[in-house]
């Protein structure tokens, strides 16, 4: 009898055992769960953080970018469309700092006398002598616009008698590489825009003569546009001509050319 007492008790000793160890590893399986729980809540916080960080940041750039370019149109404002008279045969002019120089009138040692800032190579021949009735055909004097930039004048012997190159008048003026980069020094002018635009010329003078306007198509989307405008010589062989070429649409050299 009394075996059997103390067998009863050794078995509810290890039931007693077996419950708390049980209950103890299902505290630890709930404590894991709720610390992996936690662990993922931590986790896509921190996602969620990073994600809202590179949406402010991505926000903030696109707010600095859109300011640069409202600031950029804000330094470069558009000019007002011309509408003063662009062809102008009677009076084929430019300036330079502020002075008036006509073709076929101005002499070359005029503009010599007011400074105006020629290469001071292309200055060296001025006393050769050129046959009446001739023009410099090559060889122009390059009035410096900036240190890689210039615009040429030529000169030609209207008179019945030899003179020298200084003496005679200008009849050619040609501005290649127009660029807003460059610094125009001289402040070479025409009586338009340096920057006419195509529409704004075709507007003013019309279109140019049937084979006095061209368009060429080169490689990479390269391509230029070339118009001119021409009057009859009545004196010599030859024309008054005015030359607008254009490339990819923005001007890119300007010409005047007197042949009377």
């Amino acid at each position: 009898m009394k075996s059997k007492k103390i067998t009863a008790l050794l078995l509810a000793g290890c039931m007693m055992v077996s419950f708390a160890a049980c209950n103890n590893q299902g505290k630890r399986s709930n404590r894991d769960d709720d610390d992996r729980i936690e662990e993922s809540e931590t986790e896509k916080t921190e996602e969620t953080t990073e994600e809202t960080t590179e949406e402010t940041t991505t926000e903030k750039e696109t707010e600095e970018t859109t300011t640069t370019e409202s600031e950029t149109e804000a330094t470069q404002p558009k000019r007002e469309a011309f509408s003063g008279k662009i062809i102008d045969f009677d009076d084929m002019s430019f300036s330079v700092k502020g002075k008036k120089y006509t073709l076929g009138k101005t002499t070359l040692q005029e503009m010599i006398d007011d400074g105006v800032p020629f290469n001071s190579t292309d200055l060296q021949k001025t006393s050769k002598t050129i046959e009446k009735n001739k023009q410099q055909l090559t060889g122009g004097f390059r009035i410096e616009l900036d240190k890689f930039w210039s615009a040429q004048v030529y000169v030609m012997n209207l008179s019945d008698s030899d003179k020298t190159l200084a003496e005679c008048v200008i009849y050619r003026v040609s501005l290649p590489s127009i660029d807003s980069n460059y610094n125009n020094g001289a402040d070479l002018q025409f009586a338009f825009p340096l920057n006419i635009t195509m529409d704004e010329l075709v507007a003013n003078a019309g279109e140019p003569a049937e084979g006095d306007k061209s368009h060429y198509d080169g490689d990479n989307g390269f391509f230029t546009d070339t118009y001119k405008y021409k009057q009859k010589s009545k004196k010599y062989l030859g024309s008054k001509t005015y030359t607008f070429e254009f490339k990819k649409g923005v001007i890119e050299r300007i010409e005047l050319n007197y042949i009377p």
